[in-house]
């Protein structure tokens, strides 16, 4: 019988996603950045790194947030809080090997202002906690890139990591104190001069899961 696939496992093959994102794209482009690519390309390319590991799991894109519910047992009677739009849909639904939704997954490409992702962190917080004590899900990811150029006040590793630093501190924020949320980082990456690129997750658990 195939085994559950660690959390930490999970976060890393995410990570080598981004990685090979970045690759493929500087390839292929003849040395465009993963910035300029679209954001579905990011996408695709986690959710294969995620099905090559060794372990129980399914993986589905763009599935519906209601029909995630449900099949969490998590649906209850009534409309969906605010955050969750009913033909709203998720990144990626990664689902245990039992055939039960068990992460919430949403990724972003070069992040410039809070409203590109306070929806998705809000959400993901919702996921988690509608009837957490019989729902299937377990945690959720946010996962981002973030690349910068060296300017006259800061270098690109210090806007790299400041925009990193003000992510997970918003996140924190957005979800308040009953969630943990933890950060995750690839290595920084200085390929050109005075250029820089980094990927992170944020793993985000409700704290009665």
């Amino acid at each position: 019988m195939p085994r559950q696939i660690a959390i930490p496992t999970i976060i890393d093959a995410i990570l080598d996603g981004f990685i090979e994102a970045q690759r493929s794209y500087e390839k292929w482009s003849g040395g465009f950045w993963l910035w300029q690519a679209p954001e579905y390309f990011i996408t695709s390319t986690v959710a294969k790194c995620i099905s090559e590991l060794d372990g129980a799991k399914y993986i589905t894109l763009e599935n519906g947030s209601t029909t995630a519910l449900v099949d969490a047992g998590a649906k209850g009677k009534g409309r969906l809080p605010g955050d969750i739009r009913e033909k709203g849909k998720v990144d990626i639904l990664l689902w245990w090997g039992k055939n039960t939704p068990r992460a919430i997954i949403e990724l972003k490409n070069q992040i410039y202002s809070t409203g590109q992702y306070e929806k998705d962190i809000k959400r993901i917080g919702k996921f988690l906690k509608i009837n957490s004590h019989k729902s299937s899900i377990q945690f959720g990811v946010f996962a981002f890139y973030e690349s910068a150029t060296t300017g006259c006040f800061k270098t690109a590793t210090e806007k790299v990591n400041d925009r990193i630093k003000n992510v997970l501190k918003k996140c924190k924020f957005f979800l308040g104190s009953d969630y943990i949320a933890t950060l995750h980082v690839t290595e920084l990456c200085e390929e050109l001069e005075n250029n820089a690129w980094k990927a992170a997750c944020i793993l985000i658990k409700h704290k009665n899961t």
